[in-house]
């Protein structure tokens, strides 16, 4: 017993992402796709940065607004079963 190591999460070192993390790490890639348009193509940068910051800020209303996070999680109950 002494000499075993247990992670204070408890989880085994595997990381917990849901879905709101997922979400918010391809926040950004409108963005970053409009920037690129302006770059390689005929489109002013200014255009294709405010279309892809338009995108990013739609997305984050669906998820702060539409579907928010909650204690439950975004799809039901945390044990899946909706009583």
């Amino acid at each position: 017993m002494l000499g075993r190591i247990q992670l204070p999460s408890g989880n085994a070192g595997v990381p917990n992402v849901s879905y709101y993390d997922l979400a918010l790490a391809v926040l950004p890639l409108p963005l970053l796709v409009g920037l690129l348009v302006g770059k390689l193509f005929s489109v002013p940068t200014q255009v294709g940065v405010s279309a892809g910051a338009a995108l990013s800020a739609i997305a984050l209303g669906h998820l702060l607004f539409r579907d928010p996070p909650t204690r439950r999680g975004p799809r039901g109950p945390v044990g899946g079963s909706s009583a």
